[in-house]
């Protein structure tokens, strides 16, 4: 029975490993996409509308992912000192 619990809790480790590593990877890159758009290589019109609607959606979505990645709660790993 142990073996099984201790299988289980490596999964659960595993599962929270991999989900926070797509959400902070997807944070990453929404990062990338809002520089992007802020760099003198960016869209030519900096201040046009649809740049700025296109800024707040990502920023929105950043907001969201950040929110999930702290609900998953501190790393389940144990720490030392």
């Amino acid at each position: 029975m142990r073996e099984s619990m201790r299988g289980g809790r490596e999964r659960n480790i595993m599962r929270w490993e991999l989900r926070a590593t797509l959400l902070r990877d997807q944070i990453a890159r929404l990062d990338e996409r809002l520089a992007h758009l802020d760099s003198p290589d960016g869209p030519n019109v900096p201040d046009a509308p649809a740049q700025r609607a296109q800024r707040d959606k990502l920023l929105a979505q950043r907001v969201q992912l950040a929110r999930e990645l702290d609900a998953l709660g501190p790393d389940p790993h144990a720490k030392m000192g």
